[in-house]
């Protein structure tokens, strides 16, 4: 494999004939880049702008991939390489993945570092790893979801206590520990590596939803951790009032869950659609009135700021983390007291019956959410890889 290490003139940034520009080389470690989640989206976006307006090499290392086709859109400049081992966490499956990716980071010689594994494994993967160059850890769940999750050993005792130890306790090897809100400190107090930078506002529509169409929007993947069973109950006192209004939940469905089973045992399917991911979900948001949130937590959603950059004003639940920097009360939205469905169905009520709030909310929501604009968030991510590139070197 050729070293990708050579001079190249930046599309945008730098001077063309400055030769001593040496190309920052990013590699980007995660489970996997083709679910339809968050993660995948936000990642090939910062992606692509690393690649397009900084003259990034990148290149992305999948530990983890369970498929070949994906859903978003990555730059073909990424240099992408995956590991397909059926989803196993044996030992000697896992032996074998550090094998390939200390192979990969020996040839490659990144400036930095990148981890995006929401897992014990990827907390301690500086241990495993040993190399001298920088490292990132890219946190982007709260803890809850781990705590959450019904992997097996998580069921027995001694297993369950170490695995908490090691959540609870894990990062502190890396050189930098990125939280998307300050929210998050306070999950890893005993971490002095840490900084906070949020997701971007991936869309930036110049146009607002008109906020007429009698529809709230709600998106996200069946999960316990969404709520959407909180959200469906809310609803059922929504639509008792306003029968003509509808809810569209997008998201990867889960039979598990049987949230349709839900919607029935409610008596509201008539006015819910459970709808598959789509790629184009800016559509959704300008069709939609009112966004929903019901999560029971969060890292920082994404959802929630691609629905304000077109105008959708939201009622979300004030639940960890992110939720309270992202909306102000009163002002670009509606936030209530977590998983209180009476207060969800109240706020969602309200601006169902006040035009005017509803539109000065969204319009509120639109302006305020530029803050978070793609261009001032990647700086953020640019500064710090030059400040450890720079730093690392002799």
């Amino acid at each position: 494999m050729t070293d990708f290490r050579v001079f190249v003139k930046s599309p945008s940034r730098f001077n063309s004939f400055d030769l001593n520009y040496l190309v920052m080389k990013l590699l980007y470690i995660v489970n996997q880049i083709n679910g339809t989640t968050g993660l995948e989206r936000i990642l090939s976006i910062k992606i692509n702008h690393f690649i397009e307006e900084y003259g990034y090499e990148v290149g992305l290392m999948a530990i983890n991939e369970v498929s070949s086709n994906r859903f978003f859109q990555f730059s073909p400049k990424m240099k992408y390489s995956f590991i397909n081992s059926g989803g196993t966490v044996k030992p000697l499956s896992f032996l074998n993945k550090i094998s390939k990716v200390k192979k990969q980071i020996k040839e490659n010689r990144p400036d930095v570092i990148i981890v995006c594994i929401d897992n014990v494994i990827g907390l301690y993967l500086p241990f495993f790893l040993g190399t001298d160059i920088p490292m990132v850890y890219e946190r982007h769940n709260s803890l809850n979801a781990n705590f959450a999750s019904n992997q097996g050993f998580k069921r027995i005792g001694v297993f369950k206590i170490l695995k908490t130890w090691l959540l609870r306790n894990g990062g502190a090897k890396y050189s930098r520990f990125v939280l998307l809100s300050k929210d998050h400190l306070s999950e890893w107090k005993h971490l002095s590596n840490t900084t906070v930078i949020s997701n971007p506002a991936v869309f930036q529509s110049e146009s607002k939803a008109v906020l007429e169409n009698k529809t709230v929007l709600a998106v996200g993947r069946h999960s316990y951790q969404k709520g959407f069973d909180f959200l469906l109950k809310s609803w059922q006192k929504v639509v008792k009032s306003h029968p003509d209004w509808r809810l569209n939940i997008f998201g990867k469905k889960d039979t598990k869950m049987d949230l349709e089973g839900l919607a029935v045992s409610y008596g509201i399917e008539k006015s819910v659609h459970f709808c598959d991911p789509v790629k184009n979900i800016g559509e959704e948001y300008m069709k939609s009135s009112i966004f929903a949130l019901s999560s029971r937590y969060e890292g920082f959603p994404l959802v929630l700021i691609e629905s304000m950059s077109f105008g959708l004003p939201p009622v979300a639940f004030a639940c960890p983390y992110g939720v309270q920097e992202i909306v102000t009360n009163g002002e670009d939205g509606i936030t209530v007291k977590p998983e209180d469905v009476e207060d969800l169905s109240k706020g969602i009520i309200t601006l169902i019956e006040n035009d005017d709030l509803r539109k000065k909310m969204g319009k509120n929501a639109w302006q305020n959410i530029k803050r978070l604009s793609k261009d001032r968030i990647m700086e953020q991510w640019h500064q710090l890889f030059e400040e450890l590139k720079h730093s690392s070197i002799p």
